[in-house]
């Protein structure tokens, strides 16, 4: 068997590496492109061509002169940072229950976990206002019978309360299954040599753990930063970063400062990379041995019944703005009691006939928006793997770089790309539909990427020995053997799509206003009862498909989100 009869024809290769070179095209245009112009963009001043002689550091010099600039990004690292460490605290002896003691429901207590993710950012946020606003049920609760009075829910202490009990998720997840892994041998030692519990922990077991804790609250912190939903509705007159960017782009359209203020934002969040490469170079161990044993230890009864109690107080206060939203949805009467007078389906009767034209476009958007996905992270994971395209590095950090940075750096990336010149989309579907693609796009070729290691080249070859061509090998071939993990990410990325916040708030226009942009202007107009209804639709919505997603990847729900 020839070295060329495995790699096909010369015109299959040709199409094969006309196919990589075009995915490589679309990745610069779309992907590299609006990041550079946006870099490039905050350092002209408004107005300008973007020309050496216009270069400035007047945009960045706002955060030396101006009082606003100086507070909103003071606030932007306090919060973030004390909402990751709040996170963490809450999330390690969640994880450590989960992984260490029998708890019953573990998997359905994982899959719960995940809805403060994929809910609604804007009415998450006010369904916090409902239970500890000036005059929310907790706040009348307490006040009344126990005579605790409560810091306003407004500010720093409410953004940080709603950040961290919205991203601890992540933390919870990677922690989880750090400790599930980890060599248990190790800590047994440890306690035959007369270590208590405590002093194990302390030195042997959260050493082991730590690059994996600092993954994740890497993940909270860069989604904290970056966080617009939550400081919109609870912040007031607390600005952070996200808000700043908002109203620099929606009260004067300077997207040469928005894309300055969103470059200090990146640098925060290039900072904490730069924090957790160091962590995981001071801190490299081996955590998992080479036989397969169960993390699960025998605890006292008292303490394990303290942890089951522990874990379901967390998954339950985390998810009572999600408990809160459907209680308002059936609400008709709402005052002076601290709950519902009245129910009834009122409130979804009314948002009938109005959500019609948002409900379609975030199906339309997303739809498009993950089929884009499909198409360029399958051909593109194809032609990484199968040694396509050179340089397969880039491509992998081009994809990845969008992912990790704050939805609205993207948003002011394409704004400022795609306002003026030789193509112009601005209040178009088309910017929205490729600022989903830039974000999620990851998610797919990563699922396609792992599909295609586990296939073996030689079903390949054998199609391209018996005279199939690189086109009939992929789509008969190569498609029906990931179609599973494609199918499963694609329904991933349509479902966070539908709740998609950060890049929609600065892209969308009148005509292509979504489901999270109705939920936002009736939580503005005041019509609470509109917005819980629409915001329980899309929760229902958005965890259906979670769900059918991790059952045609064999996979619990929280496993999509690792």
């Amino acid at each position: 068997m020839s070295g060329s009869a495995l790699r096909g024809s010369p015109s299959d290769r040709l199409i094969a590496l006309s196919v990589g070179l075009l995915a490589v095209t679309l990745a610069l245009a779309f992907l590299v492109y609006p990041l550079v112009n946006a870099v490039l963009g905050a350092f002209v001043r408004n107005g300008q061509t973007l020309t050496f002689a216009n270069l400035t550091l007047a945009n960045f010099e706002r955060f030396w002169i101006s009082a606003s600039y100086q507070r909103a990004l003071g606030h932007s690292i306090a919060t973030g940072a004390t909402a990751t460490l709040l996170a963490t605290a809450i999330s390690f002896p969640m994880a450590y229950a989960l992984a260490r003691m029998t708890i019953p429901l573990r998997a359905t207590i994982l899959s719960l976990s995940v809805l403060p993710l994929i809910s609604p950012p804007f009415i998450g946020a006010y369904s916090w206002i409902i239970l500890f606003g000036n005059n929310g049920i907790f706040t009348n609760l307490l006040r009344d019978y126990l005579g605790i009075g409560l810091p306003s829910i407004y500010g720093f202490s409410g953004i940080v309360l709603a950040l961290a009990l919205s991203y601890f998720p992540y933390v919870l997840l990677v922690l989880q299954g750090a400790l599930a892994a980890v060599d248990t041998h190790i800590e047994e030692a440890a306690t035959i040599a007369g270590a208590s519990r405590w002093h194990v922990l302390r030195t042997v077991t959260l050493p082991m753990i730590l690059p994996s804790m600092a993954a994740g609250m890497l993940i909270v912190f860069i989604k904290a930063i970056g966080d617009f939903g939550v400081p919109a509705i609870l912040g007031g007159e607390y600005q952070v970063l996200p808000t700043l960017i908002y109203y620099q782009i929606h009260g004067f359209f300077n997207l040469n400062a928005a894309a300055a203020i969103a470059m200090v934002n990146v640098v925060l969040a290039l900072l904490a990379l730069m924090a957790l490469a160091w962590v995981n170079r001071a801190r490299s161990v081996a955590t998992v041995s080479g036989t397969a044993r169960s993390a699960v230890r025998s605890v006292p009864p008292g303490l394990r019944w303290s942890a089951i109690v522990y874990v379901w107080f967390v998954l339950i206060f985390a998810n009572l703005p999600q408990l809160v939203t459907v209680l308002y949805s059936f609400s008709e009467r709402w005052g002076g009691t601290m709950f519902p007078s009245v129910y009834g389906l009122e409130n979804y009767r009314r948002i009938m006939g109005e959500i019609t034209g948002p409900g379609l476009n975030s199906i339309i958007l997303a739809g498009g928006a993950t089929l884009l996905c499909l198409i360029f992270g399958a051909v593109t994971a194809h032609a990484t793997m199968r040694g396509r395209i050179l340089g397969r590095w880039a491509v992998d950090l081009i994809i990845m770089v969008p992912f990790v940075l704050p939805g609205l750096v993207i948003g002011v990336a394409y704004l400022a790309a795609f306002n003026e010149g030789p193509l112009v989309l601005t209040g178009t579907a088309t910017i929205l539909i490729l600022a989903y693609f830039t974000r999620r796009v990851a998610f797919v070729f990563r699922s396609a990427t792992a599909a295609i290691l586990q296939l073996d080249r030689k079903l390949e070859e054998a199609s391209t020995i018996c005279g199939a061509g690189w086109a009939t090998t992929m789509s008969r071939v190569v498609l029906p053997l990931i179609a599973p993990a494609l199918l499963a990410g694609g329904i991933l990325v349509f479902a966070t799509l539908i709740g998609e916040v950060s890049v929609t708030v600065l892209l969308y226009s009148a005509r292509w206003k979504t489901l999270t942009i109705a939920i936002y202007e009736y939580l503005l107009g005041n019509d609470i009862a509109k917005a819980c209804a629409l915001g329980t639709v899309t929760i229902i919505m958005t965890f259906a498909l979670v769900a059918a997603a991790s059952r045609l990847a064999g996979r619990n729900m929280a496993d999509m989100f690792r």
